[in-house]
């Protein structure tokens, strides 16, 4: 069980958010079991310790959040239905299994982004498998589709552009490491104590580490900082762009998400809890632009989020601390909404 701050309310969000999302996996792939007469030897394939992981979400969740352990059932249950009228035209599943909990992988782009994997027989006899990507959304919220490190993000999701990629890298981490100086000299500087160029225990023993914890002045120059890192990050997608227009349409689907073509994207969308829409989307539903033409959103005052406009599609690139500001440790969070 992770260590955790309950008194911290983004911390309490963050791992109930993950312990819902794994209680949600469950009960969808277990419906989904049922429907297609396998549930028995769904359970017997569980971990041996997976039960165990089951009970110690459910107990979080009932002390903190009740109401959700009663709703969760619910919003799984007409999940699976949706589901199963999307599939169940393919031949009978003789298999289900919830990925990175029961099943070991080859870590490969399809897998990273399935959260429930059914398996069946083609009319050949061929095992074929259906992979599925399962989310639990606030209603009108982005839904997650990926997260990187800052100082990996362009060599790894634009390598295709080779050599320009990599040198546009190595100029953002430049720019992250500086921004991150310059944010730490200035709070610094606010507090009246010496910057060294790292923050120490002057600076833990007297003021927060978290972003969310911050007021005023202080909350402006951290916000700041991440401003200027989405500046540039978004000056390079622009160039990266202008470079090979079509090259850097199809190196968005991975950031959305697909960076497998057969992946199919399940959203349960609520308020409260309460059902809004399961909105099931494949790679065709979204991308068949012929002329690949997107559009990079100008930044808002202070924003730390790059947006880009695919179709109906908008692709959210958000720069985040890993969780501590005071490191240069940041991450990239991809989400999206669709404008139906």
């Amino acid at each position: 069980m992770k260590n955790v701050d309950y008194s911290n309310q983004i911390q309490k969000e963050a791992i109930l958010n993950e312990f819902k999302g794994n209680l949600f996996e469950f009960l969808v792939a277990q419906g989904l079991a049922r429907k297609s007469s396998v549930e028995h030897q769904f359970l017997l394939d569980l971990p041996a310790d997976f039960k165990e992981r089951l009970s110690s979400y459910e107990e979080m969740i009932r002390t903190h959040e009740p109401r959700l352990l009663v709703k969760l059932p619910t919003l799984a249950g007409v999940t699976v239905q949706k589901i199963w009228e999307e599939i169940s035209s393919a031949s009978p599943f003789n298999q289900w299994h919830v990925i990175g909990k029961m099943v070991a992988t080859n870590d490969n782009d399809l897998w990273n982004e399935t959260d429930i994997v059914g398996t069946y027989l083609t009319e050949e006899g061929v095992p074929k498998k259906l992979a599925l990507s399962l989310k639990l959304t606030k209603d009108h919220s982005f839904v997650n589709t990926k997260s990187a490190g800052v100082k990996s993000f362009l060599a790894k999701y634009f390598s295709l552009f080779g050599a320009l990629s990599a040198r546009f890298q190595n100029e953002l981490n430049q720019e992250v490491d500086e921004s991150f100086l310059m944010m730490g000299h200035r709070l610094y500087t606010i507090a009246d104590l010496e910057w060294t160029g790292a923050f120490d225990k002057r600076w833990s023993e007297h003021y927060t580490e978290l972003p969310g914890e911050l007021s005023g002045e202080m909350r402006t120059i951290v916000h700041e900082n991440y401003y200027r890192v989405a500046l540039k990050l978004r000056s390079h997608l622009q160039d990266l762009q202008k470079e090979n227009p079509a090259l850097f349409f199809d190196s968005l689907f991975a950031l959305c998400g697909f960076g497998h073509e057969d992946i199919i994207q399940v959203n349960c969308f609520h308020q409260d809890y309460e059902l809004k829409t399961i909105s099931i989307k494949r790679f065709a539903d979204l991308f068949e632009i012929k002329d690949k033409k997107c559009t990079i959103l100008p930044i808002k005052d202070l924003s730390s989020s790059v947006d880009i406009r695919i179709g109906k599609v908008v692709l959210q690139v958000r720069v985040k601390p890993m969780n501590k500001f005071t490191t240069a440790a940041y991450k990239i969070n991809c989400s999206i909404k669709v404008k139906e």
